[in-house]
């Protein structure tokens, strides 16, 4: 019993730790089919990247450090000119394109915090990768 009220002790203070220095503000996540998803619109306007949405492709440009992204509503992300999949579908709704985890991972090489719980999500920079 003991170790039960532990463990559930330990996990609310997981929930209702707030922000990491490193880490960027809070997001809310929308979920769809199971799947976390966020608004890459104001992921885009926290890292500061030039975002530029092309409504009649139903696409978003987006330009962050030395990234290059092109993002449609299909399971394909082009990044510095090369197709990564991601784990599902973006979707928009209204006029805002709502992208998976993997997809902000993947265009800002971030690590992702995801508060299962509050159903928010911090990101961190990541180490980059080796050469």
């Amino acid at each position: 019993m003991r170790r039960r009220v532990a463990v559930g002790f330990l996990l609310g203070m997981v929930w209702a730790w707030p922000l990491r220095a490193n880490e960027r503000e809070l997001f809310e996540v929308t979920m769809r089919r199971g799947q976390p998803f966020v608004s890459l619109m104001s992921v885009a306007q926290a890292f500061q990247a030039n975002l530029r949405i092309i409504p009649d492709e139903r696409a978003v440009n987006l330009q962050f450090d030395n990234q290059e992204a092109s993002i449609t509503d299909g399971t394909v992300l082009t990044l510095n000119r090369q197709l990564v999949v991601l784990s599902v579908a973006p979707y928009w709704r209204g006029g805002e394109l709502f992208v998976p985890l993997d997809a902000v991972q993947k265009i800002f090489y971030v690590t992702v915090h995801w508060r299962i719980h509050t159903r928010q999500v911090a990101f961190s920079p990541a180490l980059p990768p080796r050469r």
